[in-house]
């Protein structure tokens, strides 16, 4: 009997579509020869070591897809198998992809997600302010000798030196990781440390799946001191942002929220500095000024000669009255009486001035006081924190300083073949450089 192929290739596919073990199954896999049509339809062949086998996914169903497939990429698909009958071709007629493995980390990723949300360790209620200005002494815990790690040097370098930095090695890849960072965040938060950073540098999704732990939640949730994270790039979430009291985008991010700019600082103190003297100066010329008004006025004039030229009024007047016997006696009486009375009103005026006088004195006496002792202490303060930020305090926390031919470098690149004089807190040694290559770095 013979037949037809179309005969054979019609027959196999009703046995195929028919076969309800063929239908939505999950067939995991690698993809080559993957091509996009213009038509939006996507044709590829999955393959793994012993076999392969042609698939297509239609236009109408990529709108599901959650990344752009490629050559290479380890999938499972969601797919139905059925022959194309003018080629006689068998293929499998896909409507999901998702990347081998990722899919089980993304549905426990949103368990978890909702399960701790719902005990509320999300809660904006828990989470901890930063209100420290100028921090001294910050954790940070990531990956030993890590890109991470680096950045995180270099921005304290750059940014906040004179900040004491507790670096604490952690795993942060892999099954183990969580173990060792709950670990290393045990230690750092009985460390008195003013805030914690937990940073690793990007990744994909099952890189980063280790900051996904519930344990590792649920230890950031305890911990008393304040935790940054800075973990993957800004487009990657993990549990650890959501519970943690701040959320840095990358590792250099987090440095920068809880650290000041060293310069900017330097600029404020400087700007201060200038105000507080012109201030000063401005309390201290109003005072004099206040101390040259009070002497001048008039009620601190000689009384003495008041005296004395209202005597000499009246032995005016009595000359005159001397050389008219009319009526002599009554005026003399009658200037008797007025000279008393002056020379009591006057030592009245005199007593009331005095008072004045000593009670003007004290309250001037104490104004001046209390504000140069405001003065005085503001000035202690400022004084204060320029002593924090000078060199000797620098060399203290650990930096040195490195010169050659008399010039301090800071960068090395401008050395030389030449003795060089490093200086510590504790004096200061020479050294040489052994190798000029050193320098050229």
């Amino acid at each position: 009997m013979n037949i037809p192929v179309s005969n054979l290739v019609s027959y196999l596919k009703k046995r195929l579509d028919s076969d309800q073990n063929l239908k939505n199954i999950n067939v995991t896999g690698e993809i080559s020869n993957f091509h996009r049509h213009q038509s939006g339809h996507l044709y590829f062949t999955l393959k793994d070591e012993q076999a392969q086998i042609s698939c297509v996914m239609f236009k109408s169903m990529t709108f599901s897809l959650r990344f752009i497939p490629k050559n290479g990429d380890k999938v499972v698909l969601t797919a139905t198998v059925s022959v194309f009958e003018q080629s006689g071709q068998m293929q499998l007629y896909v409507s999901k992809i998702a990347k081998d493995g990722i899919g089980d980390l993304y549905q426990r990723f949103e368990d978890s997600r909702k399960k701790l949300f719902a005990l509320g360790y999300f809660d904006n209620s828990h989470k901890k302010t930063f209100d420290i200005v100028y921090p001294t002494d910050i954790a940070v815990i990531c990956g030993e000798g890590s890109a991470a790690m680096s950045d995180i040097k270099r921005t304290f370098d750059r940014r906040w030196p004179i900040c004491k930095v507790s670096y604490y090695p952690s795993l942060v890849q892999g099954s183990n990781a969580p173990k060792d960072l709950i670990r290393n965040l045990k230690m750092a938060d009985i460390g008195g440390h003013e805030a914690i950073i937990i940073a690793r540098g990007g990744g994909s999704f099952e890189d980063l799946f280790c900051f996904n732990d519930e344990e590792l939640v649920k230890a950031i949730y305890e911990a008393n001191t304040l935790i940054v994270t800075g973990v993957g790039h800004e487009q990657d979430f993990t549990l650890v942002d959501f519970v943690s009291d701040l959320r840095a985008s990358t590792p250099t991010a987090a440095v920068e929220l809880l650290t000041p700019d060293i310069e900017d600082v330097i600029e404020e103190i400087a700007d201060i500095n200038n105000s507080l003297s012109s201030l000063i100066k401005r309390r201290f010329d109003k005072i004099a000024y206040e101390t040259d008004l009070l002497c001048n006025n008039a009620f601190l004039l000689d009384p003495y000669a008041i005296i004395n030229q209202k005597a000499m009024m009246l032995d005016y007047y009595l000359s005159r009255l001397l050389s008219n016997n009319t009526r002599y006696q009554d005026l003399q009486n009658q200037i008797n009486i007025q000279l008393l009375n002056a020379r009591n009103n006057i030592s009245l005026k005199l007593f009331r001035i005095k008072k004045d006088y000593e009670t003007n004195e004290s309250v001037l006496a104490d104004l001046f006081a209390q504000k140069f002792k405001s003065a005085k202490n503001d000035f202690r303060r400022y004084c204060t924190l320029l002593e924090a930020y000078s060199l000797e305090n620098t060399l203290r926390r650990g930096y040195a300083l490195v010169y050659q031919n008399g010039m301090l470098k800071t960068r090395a690149a401008e050395l030389i073949s030449e003795p060089i004089a490093i200086r510590f807190k504790d004096g200061e040694i020479k050294a040489r450089i052994l190798e000029d290559e050193t320098c050229q770095k």
